[in-house]
């Protein structure tokens, strides 16, 4: 995976959250201004934003920060709710340190002090504040990953009406996924599933790329031209996950008895981009590009790789001199005159523990 690619992405997300509790600390001292002027309290808005603003931007950098680089990766396996609850419970321990206990920690009747502070109605206010500031926070971020990197379209209406765009596709299936699925059986299967799925979202996350559809153990992922072209990311998307689910082989052979692993097929070509639907508002791509990908991929079996590339997308992809292509055959599309030409980027050896344990798989 690229680390500076997940780095990039984290502070993105950190500062996108500062910036939201900064604005909405903004709004709150201008209900707190209105408030005590409609209750014959002298106020002064500067005032009230000096002592929002800086307790906003310290909380969004650090606690927003905590919460993306650190916390963010286990409580997504929970429910939202009860990972709202530790993260409620984590302000609730935080408030009564610095709101109560630090305050008082010198005055001789700390236990009095102690409990008028923290039973007052202003730390119950605070305390009701960053707690559904924080509750907001993490359901975006939830929607965002259900509905991916573009999920503002949506709110836009950027494809309400269709579009026309250039992106490239990676259709990503697992081998032998048939004969796998007998061996565990559904429950297990689908365990097996859920947990390649978790493992392979942050490589295409921090690629930039856009998970289309999830079709039993196939996954589809689209780019736009610009974010899959530059630096290869969607590429190098398909290696991070090669790679890491080589890293994470002795799990998946001790907890299934198989080392799962994917083929992919690439292309890009112009598509069709609209939203469809009215309860259930999907967004699809319609194009000649979108069966292309598909139908390459289902090739990687038949010519023996685990990729396959479009010469199309190879021309504009200018590949560094690193990665070692080659051109592996062609195939017939309906309705094309010309055969597709198709490349393939060769895996480097794998460790001996690796290869012994995915002999089956391969096959």
């Amino acid at each position: 995976m690229d680390h500076l690619a997940r780095l990039r992405t984290q502070l993105r997300r950190t500062l996108r959250i500062t910036f939201a509790w900064v604005l909405v600390a903004l709004v709150a001292a201008l209900f707190d201004h209105n408030l005590r002027i409609d209750l014959g309290v002298a106020s002064s808005y500067l005032d009230r934003v000096d002592e929002r603003f800086f307790q906003a931007l310290f909380a969004g950098l650090l606690g927003g920060g905590l919460y993306i680089f650190v916390l963010r990766r286990q409580l997504r396996k929970l429910p939202y709710f009860k990972a709202l609850g530790a993260m409620v419970g984590g302000i609730l321990l935080v408030m009564s340190i610095a709101y109560g206990l630090w305050p008082v920690r010198h005055d001789p009747e700390l236990a009095t002090a102690l409990q008028h502070r923290l039973l007052s109605l202003s730390f119950l206010g605070h305390f009701l504040f960053w707690s559904l500031l924080m509750g907001a926070t993490m359901l975006m971020v939830r929607l965002n990953d259900q509905y991916g990197n573009s999920n503002l379209s949506y709110l836009t209406g950027r494809y309400h009406k269709p579009r026309q765009e250039m992106r490239i596709f990676m259709f990503l299936d697992m081998r032998s996924s048939t004969a796998i699925a007998e061996e565990l059986g559904h429950v297990k299967y689908f365990q097996l599933l859920n947990e390649l799925f978790t493992d392979i979202t942050d490589p295409i996350v921090y690629s930039r790329g856009e998970i289309y559809q999830y079709v039993g153990d196939e996954i589809s992922v689209s780019w736009t031209f610009r974010n899959g072209v530059r630096k290869q990311r969607c590429i190098r998307c398909f290696l991070d996950i090669r790679g890491k689910l080589e890293r994470r082989s002795k799990h998946y052979a001790q907890r299934y008895g198989i080392v799962p692993m994917f083929k992919a097929g690439f292309h890009y070509g112009p598509v069709t981009t609209g939203e469809v639907g009215l309860l259930k508002r999907e967004r699809i791509y319609s194009g000649d590009v979108v069966n292309t990908a598909a139908r390459i991929q289902n090739s990687c079996n038949e010519l023996g790789v685990d990729n396959l590339l479009s010469k199309e997308l190879m021309d504009v992809l200018h590949l560094p001199s690193n990665f070692h292509t080659r051109e592996i055959g062609s195939i017939a599309l309906r309705g094309k005159k010309q055969e597709t030409s198709l490349w393939t980027i060769d895996q480097p050896d794998l460790p001996e523990a690796v290869a012994q344990q995915g002999v089956a798989i391969a096959q």
